[in-house]
């Protein structure tokens, strides 16, 4: 049978992380005074809007010209936070060495604003994007760098981080080295109600049941599914429905495997090359 590319025009279907994108941080004003929002945080509403629909091209221009604006006026965290996201958008795009640059960039200039919360997580996403393109030993010292980096005794800056491991654990080896510490941190952001970590977990984890050939998957990637709906990442549908069909498949399901695969294709990110269902 001949093979075909379904190609969309925006993200790629890596599975990740994500991990949740960084929202621009404000200045604050006065004591009392309701907090002066920069020039430039327009454009990072705006971009996050775009990431969250799948419009990866039109986020990435938006964040630039939020980095631009932010430089005008000197807004370093801004600036920084902007570098940030940029390079998350190209990461789910599939165009790894400009993620990777400009995650550098980024943790650069948190490390010197002394924003040490914001440097890990960014080395941290720097080892997936790492991770991604195959160079595992430079994924493993930017997780040590960004275990480095955190915060002392912050919950949150742990358990992301144990999140980010068991991701370029899945991606290097295909298994979740610790298991119990993407537990922990799942039992964590139920708590708190973060729903875009929770999706990405569930995810992690169906990828890790997968590699198993477990039957757990399936129902771990319907929880996800649950969690994107509660975050609004419609963007991270088509990664879900595409496992989905890849299961089917191997269960020798083809009519539910092409019935996933023909709406993960319909509502796959803007640029992002679908792979034929023939090589799920």
């Amino acid at each position: 049978m001949k093979k075909s590319t379904r190609t969309t025009n925006v993200s790629a279907p890596i599975w990740v992380i994500f991990v949740s994108v960084l929202m621009l941080t404000v200045c604050m004003g006065c004591a009392g005074n309701k907090p002066k929002p920069h020039d430039d945080d327009v454009y990072g509403s705006r971009a996050y809007g775009y990431f969250l629909n799948g419009n990866m091209p039109l986020a990435a221009e938006t964040y630039k010209k939020g980095y631009l604006s932010a430089r005008k006026t000197d807004h370093g965290s801004g600036a920084a936070t902007y570098l940030s996201n940029i390079g998350r958008v190209f990461y789910e795009m599939g165009v790894i060495d400009s993620a990777v640059l400009y995650h550098r960039k980024a943790y650069e200039d948190f490390r010197i604003l002394g924003d040490g919360a914001h440097a890990s997580m960014t080395a941290a996403f720097l080892a997936l994007c790492l991770a991604a393109s195959g160079d595992g030993d430079q994924a493993r010292e930017w997780l040590k760098t960004a275990a480095s980096s955190a915060p002392a005794g912050r919950k949150d800056s742990e358990h992301y981080l144990a999140v980010i491991r068991g991701m370029v654990d899945c991606r290097l080896t295909g298994k979740i080295t610790d298991e119990s510490a993407v537990d922990a941190a799942l039992t964590y952001y139920k708590k708190i109600k973060e729903y875009r970590m929770l999706s990405t977990i569930y995810i992690l984890k169906a990828d890790n049941e997968m590699s198993k050939g477990t039957n757990a998957a399936y129902g771990y990637l319907e929880d996800a599914m649950n969690a994107i709906e509660a975050s609004g990442e419609r963007y991270k549908r088509s990664r879900i429905l595409l496992k989905l069909a890849t299961i089917k498949f191997k269960a020798g399901d083809d009519n539910a495997g092409k019935h996933y695969y023909e709406r993960a294709v319909d509502c796959a990110p803007k640029g992002v090359v679908v792979p034929n269902y023939l090589e799920l």
